[in-house]
């Protein structure tokens, strides 16, 4: 089992003149060498809690300490082992690729030699051979992404925080960037992650933790809240297209429809699962895939926020 590489006891942040605390009491530990998420709605506190781990904002309460360094008596250790990929853009549109690469080595104090090594790597991880000497604002948006990243590894961080890395971009660069990540966590590198895009967090992330008023209301592995509930998902794919008789008598399991051969189903049972499998014999559909019994992380993600919601309503006069 990995250590904790991250742990946090009793973390509290309030900001002036707030009726509520941005964080209250947070325990959490995290993994080393492990791909973990942070999930919650805006302003759950996500935000806050990144920017008391990289050193942006000073804890007011409570005890953070990352790879054996406590935080409030050894950030610059800790900060020479971190790098932050925000989701706003972090260099200079008027510098071309390998400008802001190599503005940015000497931010990191790199020596040539590192230098050299590294604008190899990053530009290979990254894929940015073809964009180097261009201007960066004749990037598309996912090229800027990419850029975003390869400048957060220059330093070959042991802590990699990511904050919503792929928002915004096309197909090829959220493959590039989420391939660079797993690669990163083969590798060795504790990554902090947070999106709102739930299929790359079960795709890449071993672990997570949902917070909702700034405190942690789930913390688990990601398989398991994938299978936490009753409710479960059913998804098929048809030969064809159904036709709309049979959707509508589809309709009793909450159908979403993903495109015209594909479909998804909230089933309770595999008794349901059965009258389900009645219905498509009825109207002659070849099944060509089925996948059952595994709950998206988006339901159980959903349904831990309704009823954290609810708590919160109860308790508030």
């Amino acid at each position: 089992m990995n250590t904790a590489f991250i742990s946090i006891k009793g973390l509290t942040h309030r900001y002036p003149r707030a009726r509520d605390a941005a964080l209250g009491a947070i325990d959490l530990t995290i993994p080393e060498a492990s791909s973990f998420a942070l999930l919650g709605p805006n302003g759950a506190g996500k935000t806050t809690l990144l920017s008391i781990l990289t050193g942006l904002i000073a804890p007011q309460s409570g005890e953070v300490v990352i790879a054996g360094h406590t935080l409030t008596h050894d950030l610059v250790s800790i900060k020479a082992i971190s790098a932050l990929v925000p989701q706003d853009f972090a260099f200079y549109t008027r510098l071309t690729g390998f400008e802001n690469l190599h503005f940015f080595s000497q931010v990191y104090g790199l020596s040539t030699v590192q230098w050299q090594k590294q604008l190899e790597y990053c530009t290979e991880v990254c894929q940015l051979h073809d964009m180097l000497q261009r201007r960066v604002s004749e990037y598309s948006g996912g090229m800027k992404r990419r850029l975003n990243l390869a400048i957060g590894l220059l330093n070959s961080p042991k802590l990699l925080y990511l904050d919503e890395p792929t928002v915004g971009i096309d197909a090829l660069s959220r493959q590039v960037i989420l391939a660079a990540i797993q690669a990163l966590r083969a590798q060795g590198t504790t990554i902090i992650y947070t999106s709102h895009y739930m299929e790359e967090v079960e795709a890449i992330c071993d672990e997570l933790a949902i917070i909702n008023h700034g405190k942690v209301v789930a913390r688990d592995r990601t398989s398991n809240l994938r299978h936490q509930g009753t409710q479960k998902s059913l998804s098929l794919i048809f030969a064809r297209a159904p036709d709309q008789a049979c959707l509508d008598e589809l309709q009793a399991w909450q159908l979403t429809q993903i495109h015209a051969r594909h479909i998804e189903l909230t089933l309770h049972s595999a008794v349901e699962l059965s009258a389900v499998l009645d219905i498509c014999r009825k109207y002659q559909l070849q099944i060509d895939q089925l996948q059952f019994g595994i709950s998206r992380l988006e339901q159980t993600y959903l349904s831990l926020l309704k009823a954290d919601e609810a708590t919160t309503t109860e308790v508030v006069p």
